[in-house]
């Protein structure tokens, strides 16, 4: 039974009683003996001993002899106990950094203990953990000791079994929040897996078991997180701070999925994979989880950020810091493994940034495989829990590193991370960046890909497993205001439009996100005219459209110098879009009548798909063909018929759709990889081309060709775009010479005017159903 009042005496209970004090500090045993002795019932003897729990380390606070307290009675009975610390103006909205010079915390330190006692700003009482009978706690050391886990002897048993209970009564009264692990040398050195590991390492070695026992204890040391209650609130409070300061401090984020996630959390092993797109990431969702009462994730980092210091600060919020490569270290994977499987076992969540996915276009990149392999490496096995994946979308209505991703795609060099840098940084979020919107996926459970019979996992699951993460939380990603407006505003290029002529191009991107069931965010879902003038005005503060005002009316565009910041967000969208893009392209490469048109119809759009496979996530050719047809479908229901009855009629097709995002979607990759194509063909055919002095003659080649209108917008002239395109390249052997490679490299450059012409045709239909309404307009105000 747990209490939380000021009383730690349990109910019916006959026998002498053993109190095991969890103290931080002497002021703690103080009061904690006190109330023990106000509180005593009649006629009842006790013992106290103090330990302190959760920091093994204070041997001072070590306080009375467990062993001789015990045995002066037959059959005791132990209760752990602690004190707990109630902010008397506790705030509503959680934890902020002003908390902690107060005190105003559930974890204040001593001094804050000793102040409070003079201001009254803390109220305390006890928080008792399940007793248990000495006897029954015998009878579960020697089952314990049966099963293979060794400890030092029976006292530190209880003292293991003390901490546990007060951690799981503390989580009754503090929230999952405060959930920690504890012992985590002894949980992870001391399994029955770890031991059989480092026996075989042993064999296979011939290095003396104690050196490897040393070693492992290194490397879990070196790795491991030491979490604290209060390195908890402190990385809560500074992420609250950091992701409000600039930002709408109501996050975009469904309660009701919090709620399956809870649950998720209570039902099985959880690694949650977020998507990197600014410096706030991690601590928005420390905050986060903390606000929600879930229990803190494990959060992985790499080993070079344990840095004096900061590391330390790191560590006690949850941070896991691993070496970038240990595939031959055979003690450290198992170290690696078991710590995992601990959490796992404990439900203490882990994550990471999905590898790959810091983009700086905007759009989820490949990711890679490391910490995805690694994780589910440590679950491949038949007695181990069936781990989730469980990806998290975080999408900003801006963000505040777009002028360092805008420098990085024109060829500029990466800023050094430092101190100034990291003020500067925090200056920087005063600034409106709009909404900060948060979305799970429906989480990937790792045996659909992993044969647990098999210790081995195949590289090819990993590739599966890591694809299906991705287009998971694609899925999860919504379209937002901001993603639309740039979507019009770049399809016009740097052309000025009006207020009703955006108004018009974002109506129809809503009405085919109905149509195709897009995931949309809540300003788009409740989308009005205020929203968008909201938001119009936030972009134009920050820099990334034009506002002019000076005529007759408002007018919007996108600067010369800011065509790959509004990439940035359109980029966000295009994964909702690209199959119907692909198969309005599609359309205009029919040529013949009956089943031949509709075979070049799948043809064609397998083509480009192909061609672009590494900008976005397809599925396999037959189900990528079938959602192409469904959405074909949804969009004109007769499109079949019409496609049989050959070209013109399929042209024809093409004029009836609205809106028409084929060139819009995909004309700046089609345009990056034409420059890439057309620098190649420039390249002298005896000598291999290099990829990095390729991207830098493109870039030169790119903006003149932007000053000279020939390239519709700046945003083709990325150095990111330019790297997919000398992927295509590399898997059509573009870059070593050979006798035919002056005919092959022009080829794909034929292949790319080909569909850049196509783009052009896609472009100026929607153009001429523009400039017709709106001359119908204009003949209509006329004669009003």
């Amino acid at each position: 039974m747990t209490e939380t009042n000021k009383n730690p005496w349990p109910t019916d209970v006959d026998q002498a009683i053993v109190f095991i004090a969890d103290c931080s500090n002497k002021h703690e045993m103080k009061l904690i003996n006190s109330y023990i002795a106000k509180y005593q019932p009649s006629g009842s003897t006790y013992e106290v001993v103090y330990r302190p729990l959760r920091n093994s380390k204070q041997h001072k606070l070590r306080k009375g002899d467990l062993c001789l307290a015990v045995g002066k009675h037959e059959d005791c009975f132990l209760v752990p106990v602690r004190l707990n610390w109630v902010p008397k103006d506790k705030r509503k909205d959680g934890i902020e950094l002003i908390d902690f010079i107060s005190g105003r915390t559930t974890n204040p330190n001593r001094l804050h203990q000793l102040v409070s006692g003079l201001t009254g700003g803390l109220d305390n009482g006890v928080v008792v953990g399940r007793g248990a009978s000495l006897s029954s706690l015998k009878s579960e050391y020697a089952k314990k000791q049966q099963q293979g886990f060794q400890y030092a002897d029976l006292g530190a048993f209880i003292e293991r079994s003390a901490l546990l209970a007060l951690e799981k009564a503390q989580r009754n009264v503090s929230g999952a929040r405060y959930r920690i692990p504890h012992l985590i040398n002894d949980e992870v050195l001391n399994r029955p897996t770890m031991r059989a590991a480092l026996e075989t390492i042993q064999k296979n070695s011939n290095k003396p078991l104690a050196a490897l026992e040393k070693y492992a204890h290194q490397c879990l040391v070196e790795m491991a997180a030491t979490p604290t209650p209060m390195g908890n609130d402190l990385a809560a409070a500074l992420g609250k701070f950091m992701s409000t300061r600039g930002f709408d401090p109501n996050i975009d984020i469904d309660p009701e999925e919090i709620e399956r996630i809870r649950k998720l959390l209570k039902e099985k092993p959880v690694a949650f994979l977020f998507t990197h797109k600014s410096h706030i990431d991690g601590f928005l969702l420390i905050w986060l989880f903390h606000k929600y009462n879930l229990p803190p994730a494990h959060i992985f980092g790499g080993i070079n950020m344990s840095l004096p210091g900061l590391g330390t600060l790191l560590r006690s919020s949850g941070a896991i810091f691993i070496r970038r490569s240990f595939s031959n270290d055979e003690v450290y994977k198992s170290v690696f493994k078991n710590y995992i499987d601990y959490l796992g076992e404990k439900r203490f969540p882990v994550m990471w940034a999905l590898e790959g996915t810091r983009s700086r276009i905007g759009k989820l990149m490949p990711p890679r495989y490391g910490l995805i392999n690694y994780v589910a490496s440590a679950y491949a096995r038949d007695d181990a829990q069936d781990l989730v994946m469980m990806p998290i979308s975080i999408c900003y209505d801006q963000v505040p590193e777009i002028a360092d991703y805008d420098a990085l795609q024109g060829g500029g060099s990466k800023r050094p991370e430092s101190a100034s840098w990291f003020m500067e940084y925090v200056n920087s979020l005063k600034n409106p960046h709009g909404k900060i919107h948060v979305s799970f996926g429906e989480g990937v459970p790792i045996s659909r890909y992993i044969d647990q019979s098999n210790p081995v996992v195949e590289p090819r699951a990993i590739q599966k497993l890591a694809f299906d993460l991705a287009v998971d939380v694609n899925r999860a990603t919504p379209v937002t205001v901001n993603g639309l407006i740039c979507y019009v505003l770049l399809e016009n290029g740097h052309r000025a439009i009006n207020f009703k002529e955006l108004s018009e191009g974002i109506a129809s991107l809503l009405t085919l996100s109905k149509l195709l069931s897009f995931n949309v965010s809540s300003e788009v879902e409740h989308f009005s005219e205020a929203t968008l003038r909201q938001y119009l005005q936030q972009l134009g503060e920050t820099g990334v459209i034009n506002i002019v005002n000076d005529g007759i009316e408002s007018i919007y565009m996108i600067p010369h110098d800011s065509g790959r910041k509004a990439a940035y967000y359109r980029n966000g969208i295009l994964h909702f879009l690209t199959t119907s893009a692909i198969a309005e392209l599609a359309l205009l490469g029919v040529r013949s009548e009956g089943e031949q048109a509709i075979t070049e119809f799948h043809n064609e759009a397998l083509r480009i798909r192909d061609l672009l496979k590494y900008e976005f996530f397809f599925e396999g050719s037959d189900d990528f063909i079938l959602s192409l047809e469904q959405e074909m479908t949804l969009r004109v229901p007769k499109w079949k018929s019409l496609v049989r009855k050959g070209e013109d009629a399929s042209r024809q097709i093409i004029k009836t759709l609205s809106p028409l995002i084929g060139h819009g979607t995909l004309r700046p990759f089609i345009e990056a990889y034409l420059l890439i194509a057309r620098t190649l063909r420039m390249e002298a055919a005896a000598r291999n081309s290099e990829p990095k002095v390729l991207i830098e003659r493109a870039l030169t080649l790119g903006k003149q060709r932007v000053l000279q209108q020939r390239i519709h917008c700046e945003e083709s002239v990325s150095s990111v775009y330019f790297e997919n395109a000398i992927k295509i390249a590399e898997s059509l052997n573009l870059l070593e010479v050979s006798e035919d490679i002056i005919e092959r490299r022009q080829q794909w450059l034929n292949e790319l005017r080909y569909l850049t012409a196509n783009i052009r045709v896609l472009a100026s239909v929607s153009d001429t159903k523009r400039l017709s309404e709106r001359a119908r307009l204009d003949e209509t105000l006329a004669y009003s």
